[in-house]
């Protein structure tokens, strides 16, 4: 038994041996290929080769009313242009239901980090905490998406618009709310 398995295992050996041998075919095949490939920087040019006739995108932070509406939520979305543009961000909060069909920017100014941003309509909700979530998702999406660290004065057709249960300055400016996906 000891002469068998001394046997089988020199097989094993030699079978191994073999398969693990260069073989001029395997030779030929690989000939010229270099044995390491070379290291390809990462860049932005690398990963968007044959996409040059891609739609160029924004890429976006929207605050949206979460399912059981005791605050908000946020959401990553893009806008089909290159630049993040006031109109395209009411348009997604449009989609996303926050404000009514029709709402318009009929102006929007950025001036050293503080924006003020003039609707033509904020909300036909009545309920005050509905209201709060509107203004809150507003003044989050665009103090994010704006870098507003001077923060963001709403105003509808002109006019001023705060509410009570959103900390404003004297001015009417509020800011971005941190504490966004719970406000009950």
């Amino acid at each position: 038994m000891k002469k068998y398995m001394t046997l089988l295992a020199a097989v094993v050996a030699a079978v191994s041996l073999a398969a693990c041998t260069p073989t001029t075919e395997k030779n030929a095949s690989t000939a010229g290929t270099p044995t390491s490939e070379a290291f390809k920087a990462d860049t932005m040019e690398e990963r968007n080769k044959g996409n040059e006739n891609l739609p160029v995108q924004a890429a976006i932070s929207i605050y949206q009313i979460n399912d059981d509406r005791s605050g908000l939520e946020q959401k990553m979305d893009s806008l089909e242009t290159e630049d993040v543009e006031p109109q395209g961000l009411i348009d997604k909060m449009i989609e996303y239901g926050i404000l009514d069909e029709g709402t318009q920017v009929l102006s929007f100014e950025n001036t050293d980090g503080k924006g003020v941003l003039n609707l033509n309509q904020i909300t036909s909700q009545e309920d005050p905490f509905e209201i709060r979530l509107v203004v809150e998702s507003i003044v989050n999406t665009f103090t994010e998406n704006f870098e507003l660290e001077g923060g963001l004065i709403l105003q509808e057709n002109g006019q001023v618009y705060t509410i009570d249960s959103v900390e404003a300055d004297e001015d009417g400016t509020m800011y971005y709310d941190d504490a966004y996906d719970e406000m009950i």
